[in-house]
């Protein structure tokens, strides 16, 4: 049996992680424990259909889920407006990887998401024009009611544009939302997913840089101020999954008002769009309305929305030398109606939507409607469906002129 002296010089040798490292001096109180090695605990690896594959260390401090998210669509459009008016495509609709977990602590949170189809990376004529990363953001949950996010993410303005991009409703999400949301942007914000610990509140508010995902230039100081508030005066649920998929029991309510004021956007939408040809900016007021209902595999949506703008005239020039006008702000107001049930004791899921938005006052906005619905076939929840929907587009009034589009879509998420 090794004498009180060898044990002691056993306890504190160095660890094979430690081993090639040079003596030091000062180091805080824990230093090398803290930033040592976390053997992986075999046993609690784990297959999480939807999260993918999981791993924790021993001590809790460090894991890591990998999944892939992918999803082929079949598309027909018929537009009268156009010479060949007949269309059809066949496409990777999706095709994402995504990591997240906790490092340094189970209150340190981290996500990745990297996706890499042709329509993700903005594929243009052969030629990229977007980076495969959509989500990068550290998140530390010291504090329930100061949560602290930072990096590049979907913007919590409106609730449609914070579902998953796997789990809308119908294929895509609605013609407003495609007008009106803020979309990914580089910040950060401060929230809680349970406001005071009663269960029934939530909050957000952020500063982002106001140019949406990518961005990598100096800019000048135009930031974009979001601030959102979510009521649920019967309980937290899942009111940012747009299906009903575990038929509540009971009555669920979510009800939230949100405000995002962008100063000198670059983009006739905000953080989206194109940039306007006299080279200048806009200074956009955005706020909406929202609520979610659920009940038995009913759910319904509905959200209004509306952006007021004042342009700020750029310096441009045409080939001879002539200022260009500026063009109006994209000034209006929109709306989204959709509704779900699952039908008892099956997995389909009929749903419908009505959205549409109308310039107001001076604008560039034009008035637009869509109205469709679909059906969805749930084989194992979000993670593996099968969705087919049919909508018509059209201008106010003119029910009958408008551009039709089917989708067919199957999708999983391992």
């Amino acid at each position: 049996m090794p004498g009180p002296t060898l044990l002691l010089l056993t306890l504190l040798a160095p660890t094979s992680a430690d081993a090639d490292k040079p003596a030091s001096f000062g180091l805080p109180r824990d230093e090398r424990t803290r930033l040592g090695e976390a053997p992986a605990d075999g046993e609690k690896a784990r297959f999480v259909p939807g999260k993918g594959l999981e791993f924790r260390s021993k001590d809790g401090r460090f894991a890591l889920a990998t999944s892939l998210r992918f999803g082929f669509m079949y598309s027909y459009k018929r537009d009268p407006a156009l010479a060949d008016d007949n269309h059809h495509n066949f496409e990777i609709r999706r095709f994402r990887m995504v990591l997240g977990g906790n490092l340094f602590g189970a209150k340190n949170k981290y996500f990745l998401q990297l996706a890499f189809a042709p329509r993700e990376l903005d594929l243009r004529d052969g030629v990229v024009h977007g980076t495969p990363v959509y989500d990068a953001y550290l998140q530390f949950e010291q504090l329930r009611d100061l949560t602290v996010r930072i990096g590049q993410y979907r913007v919590m303005y409106t609730r449609e544009r914070n579902i998953a991009d796997v789990n809308p409703l119908l294929i895509d999400r609605s013609l407003a939302n495609s007008e009106f949301n803020v979309d990914r942007d580089i910040g950060l914000d401060i929230r809680s997913d349970d406001l005071g610990g009663i269960k029934k509140l939530r909050y957000y508010a952020g500063v982002f840089l106001g140019e949406g995902r990518d961005y990598q230039k100096a800019t000048d100081a135009g930031f974009m101020y979001v601030g959102r508030f979510d009521a649920l005066p019967l309980g937290l649920f899942d009111d940012y999954d747009a299906s009903d998929l575990w038929r509540l029991q009971k009555f669920r309510l979510s009800f939230g008002v949100a405000y995002a004021y962008n100063d000198r956007a670059k983009k006739d939408r905000g953080v989206l769009g194109a940039a306007p040809a006299d080279g200048g900016s806009t200074n956009y007021h955005n706020a909406t309305t929202d609520l979610m209902l659920k009940y038995a595999g009913w759910s319904l949506e509905a959200a209004y929305l509306w952006r007021q703008g004042q342009r700020n005239p750029g310096s441009a020039v045409d080939e001879d030398g002539v200022k260009i006008a500026p063009v109006a702000a994209r000034n209006g107001h929109g709306w989204l109606v959709q509704t779900a049930l699952l039908i008892p004791r099956t997995r389909l899921e009929p749903a419908i939507r009505y959205s549409g938005y109308r310039g107001q006052g001076v604008t560039s906005m034009p008035d637009k409607d869509e109205l469709g619905g679909g059906l969805n076939y749930y084989f194992f929840g979000h993670n593996l469906k099968l969705q087919v929907d049919y909508f018509r587009s059209f201008t106010p009034g003119a029910l009958n002129t408008g551009a039709d589009l089917l989708r067919l879509q199957i999708q999983a998420a391992l």
